[in-house]
């Protein structure tokens, strides 16, 4: 025990200062029940509007990336005649020109 909860007893004593009224617990509930706001009727909300809306938006964006996916794999696919044409085009890409090929090889030899 602390300095303040032994003052506290020799004030009080042992005995429990709070005291209930008479009957309290007998009608509390129908005293509680009183006090609340009268219940309003429950209404109930269709979700299949907004499901609807959310399952077109689905749609809607699988469809587009689809789209896109195949535009891209048609615009980034390119067929060769032959392998010639595709080391040239290739060697056009990274600007190496026939000289610096020639010394290359002259160099690894």
């Amino acid at each position: 025990m602390t300095m303040d909860e032994k003052k506290l007893r020799e004030l009080v004593g042992q005995q429990n200062p709070f005291k209930v009224p008479e009957g309290y617990f007998e009608d509390f509930n129908e005293r509680l029940l009183a006090r609340l706001p009268q219940q309003q009727k429950a209404r109930t909300v269709s979700l299949r509007p907004k499901l609807w809306r959310y399952a077109a938006a689905v749609v809607v964006a699988i469809g587009l990336g689809a789209a896109l996916y195949i535009s891209q794999s048609e615009e980034n696919t390119t067929v060769y005649a032959s392998q010639e044409e595709y080391y040239n085009e290739a060697l056009d890409y990274v600007m190496v020109g026939n000289t610096e090929i020639a010394a290359y090889l002259t160099a690894a030899e």
